[in-house]
């Protein structure tokens, strides 16, 4: 029990990352495996197949982008006495990585959109805790009335709350991830990382900086020692959160993937529940052994490595360069490769781990336990 009170908060935030893994797997094979981007799942699915993606919607969809931002803006409160300089150094070679692995792996990656945000988050990085929770309130909330609530109830009801699968990107996706020319892979890669900058910057202004701002905010309020306070209070929280997200994200499976139903669901259900799931993983650093959690310490330890990683290994199973499967693999099967594709990280983390391989990380870390040392 020693070892585990003697847990730091940058050591949380890399088990939350590495808990968080298979949540991010499941949202990138998503994308790796069909033109998700531009169909809609109830039309483009069916049979069982279509059951199985509205039982994994419920869990992940609209999920994971919050909570990565969360466990990471919960790292950057960790180590916030690094400077502000320095973080912005790390966040800056991250975010040209990521930029990298967009135009030459994955298209649809979430990793430059949450890396850019997070040199905004750091603006806050010395204010009082109330004003960064208070910001992100504020964003959020206008996000829910501006953009979302308007949204909903203009389209609800209406015959373009109809979600149409746009059947020229779908075949301009198929056609090239499908292809072995993977220099047709590239310039789609970087035409659809480019495409609709102002949009999607605006977005990540409301979908992930608030929960980067949570994050640092919930660091900041000392979660842990509420947790180990109040555990059934927290218990109850974990279970309305969580409980209120699903609910919430019924209404796009009941509405059969209505613009509305998903606008609702991945804005505010998505969020609600990854909120919950971060209270979760919370609490279970505070009562499981370090031990037993030692394998998804070192998964968030080496984050960066074991991420790029999977997209290489998602686009050789998927692109036309590798197996070629891209739109024809159904989703409980890509469920299943990504659990031995996991399975493969975790063996990897502790390799790396054990015999002290170099990576990623390495170029802007000392190499100890917890990461980032000033």
């Amino acid at each position: 029990m020693e070892r585990l009170n003697l847990m730091t908060d940058s050591t949380r935030s890399s088990i939350i990352l590495g808990l968080a893994f298979l949540g991010i797997l499941l949202m990138n094979g998503l994308f790796f495996m069909m033109p998700y981007e531009a169909l809609n799942p109830y039309e483009y699915l069916s049979g069982s197949n279509l059951s199985t993606f509205q039982v994994l919607d419920i869990f992940i969809g609209g999920a994971i982008v919050p909570l990565v931002a969360l466990a990471t803006g919960y790292l950057i409160n960790a180590f916030r006495h690094y400077g502000i300089g320095n973080l912005a150094k790390v966040a800056a070679f991250v975010l040209a990585l990521g930029i990298v692995q967009t135009f030459f792996i994955f298209a649809f990656d979430f990793l430059p959109g949450l890396v850019l945000m997070a040199l905004v988050a750091l603006l806050f990085l010395k204010a009082h805790w109330a004003v960064s929770l208070l910001a992100a309130l504020l964003l959020f909330f206008f996000h829910l009335t501006a953009n979302v609530l308007v949204g909903f109830f203009a389209s609800v009801g209406s015959p373009t709350d109809i979600i149409y699968t746009a059947m020229q990107d779908v075949q301009e996706f198929t056609s090239v991830f499908r292809s072995t020319d993977y220099f047709a892979i590239i310039a789609l890669n970087i035409e659809l990382f480019s495409r609709n900058v102002i949009s999607t910057l605006y977005g990540l202004l409301f979908t992930v900086l608030p929960w980067l701002l949570v994050g640092m905010s919930l660091g900041r309020l000392d979660i842990v020692r509420f947790i180990r306070s109040n555990p059934v209070m927290h218990i109850i929280l974990f279970i309305v959160l969580a409980g209120g997200g699903m609910a919430i994200k019924m209404i796009q499976v009941l509405t059969l993937g209505s613009y509305s139903g998903r606008l609702l669901a991945e804005n505010f259900g998505g969020p609600v529940l990854a909120l919950g799931y971060f209270l979760l993983m919370m609490y279970l650093t505070t009562i499981v052994p370090s031990s037993v959690l030692e394998v998804f310490r070192r998964m968030g330890r080496y984050f960066l490595t074991l991420y790029i990683l999977s997209n290489v290994v998602f686009m050789m199973i998927f692109y036309g360069i590798g197996a070629g499967m891209y739109g024809e693999m159904e989703i409980a099967a890509m469920i299943w490769t990504v659990l031995i594709i996991l399975v493969f990280l975790m063996v990897l983390a502790t390799v790396m781990h054990r015999y002290r391989i170099r990576s990623i990380e390495d170029l802007f870390t000392h190499n100890s336990e917890n990461g980032i040392n000033r």
